[in-house]
Parts: C-alpha cells; structure tokens; sequence
C-alpha cells in the first residue's frame, strides 16, 4: 500500500530524528515500527490499562492522549467480591424493604453544614 502524508517543517524534523535514534533508512520502516507501537497503546487501553514510563518500578509520567482515551472503556469500576453471610443478607433485606425513616434531628443539622 503507498501512502503519502504532508508534513510541515516540525514534524519533519521530527520523523528525521526518530529514523535517526532508531537506525533505520526509510520511513516506511519507521512508519512500520510506529504503527505497532500505536497498536501496542491502543490494545492497552482497550483493556483499561495506563500506558506509562517507568522508573524503578514506578510509574514516572502516565501517557495521555484524547485520540487514545476514546478507545478506553467507559467505566473503570472496581470490582469487589462480598461474602455474606446468610444473618447478613437476612439484615439487608430487611433494611432494603422497610419504610425510610425520618433524619433525626442531629443528621438534619450536620447535613446543612
């Protein structure tokens, strides 16, 4: 597949310096290698990860990107497993189903605060 792209001065510069630092003669190569990495990035966060660097086994600067969070999912939710007891489950049912009660007047006063 031929592909064409124009590029202003900058990004220019820009490609020159990554076939640079990367070695590589033509930008087909180098468009190659960054494809895989864009790949790479979008697949990570499809699985609702962050993409970062690291130091020392420390997340140093997290990449962020609009173009990359409109394939993150929606909702990162945490998930947390409970185990009820069946007294437990009994108490939350009961609370659940009966009539709410009226604040009293101590909860009335801190929730105007």
């Amino acid at each position: 597949m031929r592909f064409q792209v124009d590029l202003n001065e900058k990004d220019r510069a820009i490609l020159a310096s990554l076939r640079q630092d990367f070695g590589m003669r033509s930008n087909s190569e180098l468009f190659s290698q960054l494809l895989a990495m864009a790949s790479w990035a979008v697949r990570q966060r499809r699985q609702g990860r962050k993409v970062a660097s690291l130091e020392n086994e420390k997340a140093v600067c997290e990449f962020v990107s609009p173009l990359l969070e409109r394939v993150a999912p929606e909702h990162e939710l945490p998930r947390v497993e409970v185990h009820w007891t069946p007294e437990q489950l009994s108490s939350l049912a009961a609370l659940a189903s009966s009539e709410v009660p009226e604040p009293t007047r101590d909860l009335a006063r801190a929730m105007k605060r």
